[in-house]
């Protein structure tokens, strides 16, 4: 079996190891199932088409993170093909997006995501290894309600059991032990690892592996970029196909704006493209799915943003201001919960900062429908702003801003 090359953005002796060639032609998937995942927000939006998006789109995020990791684990001992069938799995889970209410396209999405999930399952089994920070990559107890759901004729049955399969994966990963933490990787030196003995036949211990900190916080980070990079697009796009007139000129800037400020909230501020996590904090299973639900909401906001400047005379403005709405709020509670977590005085934080952000938030998604697109935008921008303005005043203030 071929092995890649490493070749790495920057050589890994005597630095911080970064993402490899292959790693980055692998996130290229990403690139295009973010953008199949945001066109189900828009157009006609109700609350069932984003409890589908939802689901669908931890479903991608669960396989790319359990091929994310093996990257992360086998580092210069990466299989090429090991990485290129995972990724042709979750293009054929992206292709399949688009008409996903369809039967046919449906039972696509859901066997890709089968066979992606128990390839990776079969990689660690041939490590012999279980996984630090994410155990259900390997254990795959939450994959069984999605083959069953290969089955299912009604939309909605599909549905429910999609989301049981994903809840199964969630408590597994919060419960098992090696969920908890992940760690940073000291080098050690080399060592052979265990063999079975044939004549007793005794088994090869499971070890657990250790993960990369700093390498998997800049994929989770690259990630992150390329939702914001998506809503980059749906902005262009939008502009391109939009009479030049006052109201653009007026939106545009405001949505540019808020993808800066979000931009700089994740990945200046933040860590590993969760934004106010501190540096120093180590990865672990809560903050992975932390992770999963701020690309979500971003990726929910952007295609608000897009489909809002796209349609400012139109009447679907009001279904991509909801969703705007929904996105930004979602993304304003999990910074909210996140600084919380290390702020000295957490009411303060939530009263300052927080409440008005998220008020501004309410304000848009309750007036959707009387409201001007344009001041919907610039209030979605000043609850972004409000919120990183109110982070940097108590950050500077007397005491420690971060937990040392």
């Amino acid at each position: 079996m071929q092995r890649t090359s490493s070749l790495a953005l920057a050589p890994p002796a005597g630095g911080a190891r970064h993402a490899s060639w292959l790693e980055l032609f692998f996130d290229l998937v990403a690139v295009a199932g973010v953008a199949q995942l945001a066109r189900l927000l828009q157009g006609e939006t109700d609350a069932h088409d984003v409890a589908v998006y939802a689901v669908l789109f931890v479903a991608f995020w669960t396989a790319w993170i359990s091929n994310t990791l093996y990257g992360d684990v086998a580092a210069e001992k990466t299989r090429t093909r090991t990485l290129l069938l995972g990724m042709f799995g979750l293009t054929v889970m992206a292709a399949a997006v688009h008409g996903v209410r369809d039967g046919e396209h449906a039972r696509a999405f859901a066997l890709a995501y089968v066979i992606a999930r128990l390839f990776a399952d079969r990689v660690w089994q041939q490590r012999h290894q279980r996984v630090e920070g994410w155990p259900a990559a390997r254990l795959t107890l939450g994959v069984a309600p999605w083959i069953a759901s290969l089955w299912a004729v009604e939309e909605s049955v599909r549905l429910w059991l999609w989301t049981v399969g994903l809840l199964l994966d969630l408590a597994i990963t919060l419960a098992a032990p090696a969920g908890r933490t992940i760690r940073r990787r000291v080098p050690q030196p080399p060592h052979r690892p265990p063999r079975r003995d044939h004549g007793s036949g005794s088994p090869v211990p499971v070890t657990t592996a250790r993960l990369d900190s700093e390498h998997l916080a800049e994929r989770l980070g690259l990630f992150v970029l390329i939702v914001l990079g998506e809503g980059v697009y749906q902005l262009v796009e939008a502009a391109s196909d939009t009479p030049w007139d006052r109201d653009l000129h007026l939106t545009a800037p405001a949505a540019f704006l808020t993808l800066t400020l979000l931009w700089s909230l994740c990945l200046r501020r933040g860590h590993g493209g969760v934004p106010f996590l501190p540096p120093d904090d180590p990865v672990s299973a809560p903050v992975l799915a932390l992770h999963c639900c701020t690309a979500a909401a971003l990726a929910a906001l952007a295609a608000g943003l897009g489909g809002v400047v796209a349609d400012l005379d139109g009447p679907l403005h009001e279904q991509s201001s909801w969703v705007m709405a929904a996105g930004a709020g979602a993304y304003v509670v999990i910074a909210a919960s996140v600084r919380a977590r290390t702020v000295p005085r957490a009411g303060r934080w939530l009263l300052v900062g927080v409440l008005p952000a998220s008020v501004l938030c309410a304000v848009v998604a309750v007036t959707a429908d009387s409201e001007s697109p344009v001041r919907q935008v610039w209030l979605i921008t000043a609850a972004v702003a409000w919120l990183s303005a109110a982070e940097l005043l108590l950050r500077r203030g007397p005491g420690p801003g971060r937990r040392g």
